[in-house]
């Protein structure tokens, strides 16, 4: 909850350094205007200011308790969801509930397969080959062969 003593973009500038953003960075998308090195010093500045540092400190709380989610704490819901299942006879909605958690949480990725077509240059850009006007026309005019 944003603390009342922040104005918006000081609170934009809290929220930006909890997700990780570079001080400076956070002071210019916070929506402060610095030229120079001007957004690392008053990011400095801000940071060291008793009501940001408050708010900080609260959002890092927060991270905290989000993070204490382990990859243990998964596999013993698993197992519930597991067992439930089999009382129930439905398994998909519990494992897919903490499978969703976990994919949430970072704790699961998605790998996809990338395929990458290699293109290779018809000829070496050194090499000059020019063709004759009738053989352009020929390639490239309207009607002819292609």
């Amino acid at each position: 909850m944003p603390s009342s003593k922040l104005n918006a973009r000081q609170e934009r500038f809290c929220l930006g350094l909890a997700e990780g953003l570079p001080q400076s960075r956070a002071y210019v998308e916070a929506g402060y205007v610095a030229r120079g090195n001007a957004a690392e010093v008053e990011a400095s500045k801000m940071v060291r200011l008793p009501k940001v540092a408050a708010r900080l400190a609260e959002l890092q709380a927060a991270a905290a308790l989000r993070s204490e989610i382990a990859v243990d704490d998964l596999v013993a819901e698993l197992e519930d969801m597991r067992k439930l299942a089999i009382a129930c006879k439905n398994p998909a909605a519990g494992v897919a509930a903490v499978m969703g958690k976990a994919k949430l949480l970072g704790l699961i990725v998605d790998k996809a397969e990338v395929a990458t077509t290699l293109r290779k240059p018809l000829r070496e850009p050194g090499e000059s080959q020019q063709m004759s006007l009738d053989e352009w026309q020929a390639k490239f005019a309207p009607g002819g062969l292609q």
